[in-house]
């Protein structure tokens, strides 16, 4: 099935996830790993492939919300309570505002010290800003800080799997694989 219907998740939109999911997980670790790396070549060229990922994911969420708009919006499973469903969806919608946050701030990070955004060795925005370490400092803040709020939404998705498949057995998991 490739578009989603009321009762389930299209194949692009299941793809999407999955792949979406790996993908956050391997920039967590490596942005967990090279945070603590001395400044040199080998961090520079981490935070570049870094970099290049965070636009693969930007792009791969941009897909996503097509792939969204283009199908019916799934409806929660029959018998889900009011107040769940609303906080399903308000946490659905914070880890899309948090991922473009994230990515958004990890761009202007490199722009404000007068890096350009390289997407795998080529350029795809240039910088336009003088090197203003205020500024860096403040959006390395916010994808910093950005990235512990997106995991912990994260974390409460999960929460929300185990308490779906383990506590209520409604099936939920089941429509997203």
């Amino acid at each position: 099935m490739m578009k989603n219907t009321k009762l389930a998740y299209g194949t692009p939109a299941k793809a999407l996830h999955w792949l979406l999911a790996l993908l956050l997980i391997g920039q967590s670790v490596v942005g967990l790993y090279f945070a603590d790396m001395p400044r040199g070549d080998d961090k520079t060229e981490l935070l570049r492939l870094h970099a290049s990922f965070g636009l693969l994911i930007l792009a791969f969420m941009l897909v996503r919300l097509g792939v969204r708009a283009s199908g019916e919006r799934v409806e929660p499973v029959e018998g889900t309570p009011a107040m769940l469903k609303k906080v399903a969806h308000g946490a659905h919608l914070a880890l899309y505002a948090l991922t473009f946050l994230v990515i958004g701030a990890g761009i202007f990070t490199l722009l404000t010290v007068g890096w350009n955004v390289d997407f795998f060795g080529m350029t795809v925005i240039p910088t336009w800003f003088e090197r203003d370490m205020d500024l860096h400092h403040l959006f390395e803040e916010i994808h910093v800080y950005g990235w512990y709020v997106l995991a912990a939404l994260v974390g409460l998705h999960l929460v929300g799997v185990i308490y779906h498949t383990l506590i209520l057995k409604d099936g939920t998991l089941k429509r997203m694989v």
